[in-house]
């Protein structure tokens, strides 16, 4: 969302009584627990709404238009300003409400973070209802659909604290449904998102048993999503995390053949996944049928491509990499 102000947009600013939307904006992540999830995307000048509606809603999918969260923006700050200029203040709810529309407006505010933390640490408020709630705020920004959300370095790190509270205070978490419901859907929504499969790293290395199953569902991932270098990433590094050599070994050849078999099928010739596989059998051991089954995939891809074409540069650069380590070689 672009930061700049019309001509326009500051007459209906200072025209308009901003408090009736801060209200409504502010109480859309009040009650995240009933309503769970929300899906939330900007409106440009091109959707305008009537006076006295502050936003769009269908089921959980809420458009906001710019000029609306401004207003609200404008006395969240105020609410803020206050709480900052005072040393004595208390961190209220008004102060707390107040932080979720400016995280809203700017996912980098790392203040308002801060203050989300320590209201959180306050005596009697670290509960397992409010972390809950503080879960379901921060994973709705991040599966949002806005672009700066989903990969903002400041909400995934507030995610990570309050993941890391939650296991010091041993409360259950479902680290499979996290990374398909919340690092899946932001990778999906911002490809490319390395800072999600970051943390998707931190979750599964608590529980390493759980890195076969989770090498499987981030393989789905990563052939509905074939261009995304960050995927295929994180699940070279799943495959080495499991740490049963046979269970290992099962997972790599079955998930070999099936990426080889959709790269045969849709002629797939794209960098992020050729790195990922001469990675790969670089790191496990191959068996005569997987070696034999890579070779060929090259082979058959590289023999319909124009000589000196991009693709055909990568499929050299794949089979010269196994050759020059000699990893194509049987354990």
């Amino acid at each position: 969302m672009s930061r700049s102000l019309d001509k326009k947009l500051l007459s209906h600013l200072k025209s308009e009584d901003p408090r009736p939307v801060y209200k409504d904006l502010s109480k859309l992540f009040a009650n995240l627990l009933e309503s769970g999830l929300l899906e939330i995307e900007f409106l440009g000048q091109s959707h305008p709404l009537e006076p006295g509606v502050s936003f769009l809603q269908d089921e959980n999918a809420i458009a906001i238009p710019k000029l609306r969260l401004l207003q609200a923006f404008s006395v969240a700050y105020n609410i803020f300003r206050k709480y900052v200029e005072d040393p004595s203040g208390t961190i209220t709810n008004d102060v707390v409400a107040a932080t979720s529309i400016l995280l809203l407006m700017d996912p980098e505010h790392l203040t308002a973070a801060n203050i989300r933390k320590r209201a959180l640490m306050a005596s009697g408020n670290l509960t397992l209802v409010n972390l809950k709630k503080e879960q379901q705020f921060v994973d709705t920004l991040l599966t949002a659909r806005l672009h700066r959300h989903t990969k903002s370095p400041t909400l995934w790190s507030h995610r990570r604290w309050l993941v890391a509270t939650c296991w010091t205070l041993s409360t259950p978490w479902d680290i499979r449904r996290d990374i398909q419901t919340v690092v899946m859907v932001a990778g999906e929504r911002h490809p490319r998102n390395y800072v999600a499969w970051q943390h998707a790293r931190f979750l599964i290395d608590h529980d390493l048993s759980l890195a076969a199953t989770v090498a499987f569902d981030v393989k789905a991932f990563c052939l509905r999503n074939h261009s995304d270098i960050s995927g295929w990433a994180f699940l070279s590094d799943c495959i080495t995390r499991i740490r049963d050599a046979e269970s290992r070994r099962s997972a790599f050849s079955s998930i070999l053949a099936d990426i080889l078999s959709m790269a045969e099928s849709f002629r797939w010739t794209n960098e992020s996944v050729w790195v990922f596989l001469r990675t790969i059998i670089a790191m496990e051991p191959v068996n005569g049928q997987d070696r034999e089954r890579f070779v060929a995939t090259i082979a058959g891809l590289s023999a319909k491509m124009p000589p000196s074409s991009p693709q055909l540069i990568i499929m050299e650069r794949a089979r010269q990499w196994c050759d020059n380590y000699d990893m194509l070689e049987t354990s």
